[in-house]
């Protein structure tokens, strides 16, 4: 399956579109679109793919995916199998050609468009920044006209004046290496790895997939993502392992077998390497939060 051009339900002169989503499982296809977008999550649970990072999202999480960059909320299994589940999301899309009118083009305002219109980038908001942003995103559903219009604009502009403080979590350079077959591999080789993350998978097997040889395959995903394919599927388990550690009463052992790994010793290893805490100091963090 393709990275989906995704289209936003507004009309060409509108600069924003303001979106409430509540249904068991987001949308789950790979996509991408021109406007910007900043979502916070109420509800729900799973993996965000955003460019070249995978990481876990969870409810309290802001996100802001840049211009053009393909992304997915992939809510977790149980989200489809149990329909009592409901995942909630509120998102702002920005359209920055309709934004640079005229009035964007002055002084007082340049660099907050520039800031914007520059945006490529996913980001991930944090502590009171995060509150406020999804503060901001929860009043727009009580707003209408001229009063939601100047509510986005000061949301717009307490993320531009507290630029310093987010949390880059993909840079959107990578894209322009990739034609559209190399799409299509890559969204097949995203998905597989998300739904079958807990088993063994070979080099042989997922570049059988991608319809590469093993040697021509570790090339092409490392060239798109400067990471090799193993390295993405530990971050995948280890991401997975992290949510397991703060819902779950089990074992680390058991933790390491779920998430497709089948030696400890070697779960414990990679959790540190990439969280640069072992199992055990990472719980004792969650337990002082």
């Amino acid at each position: 399956m393709s990275i989906i051009p995704f289209k936003i339900p507004k009309t060409r002169t509108e600069f924003y579109h303001y979106q409430i989503d509540r249904l068991n499982h987001f949308y789950d296809k790979l996509h991408q679109h021109p406007e910007i977008q900043i979502t916070y999550i109420e509800k729900g649970h799973g993996h965000l793919i955003v460019g070249d990072y995978t990481g876990c999202f969870s409810p309290g999480d802001v996100y802001i995916i840049g211009s053009s960059l393909p992304h997915v909320f992939k809510s977790d299994a149980v989200y489809y199998q149990q329909k009592k589940k409901q995942s909630t999301g509120y998102s702002l899309y920005i359209d920055m050609k309709a934004w640079e009118q005229e009035f964007w083009k002055s002084n007082d305002t340049l660099s907050v468009a520039r800031f914007y219109h520059q945006c490529y980038q996913a980001y991930r908001l944090q502590g009171s920044l995060a509150k406020e942003v999804a503060g901001r995103l929860l009043r727009l559903r009580r707003l209408t006209g001229f009063r939601r219009a100047l509510c986005v604009l000061d949301l717009l502009y307490l993320i531009y004046e507290h630029r310093q403080e987010l949390l880059l979590v993909a840079d959107g350079g990578w894209l322009k290496m990739i034609n559209e077959t190399g799409d299509v591999r890559m969204s097949n080789i995203i998905r597989f790895t998300l739904e079958e993350y807990h088993r063994p998978i070979s080099l042989h097997e997922v570049a059988h997939l991608a319809n590469l040889s093993v040697e021509a395959f570790c090339r092409y995903f490392k060239d798109r993502t400067r990471k090799t394919y193993i390295s993405f599927l530990n971050e995948v388990r280890i991401h997975h392992a992290c949510r397991l550690l703060a819902e779950k009463e089990f074992t680390f052992s058991e933790i390491a077998y779920q998430v497709g790994f089948s030696n400890l010793s070697y779960f414990n290893r990679i959790f540190k390497h990439i969280t640069q805490k072992s199992p055990g100091e990472y719980v004792m963090m969650l337990k002082k939060k």
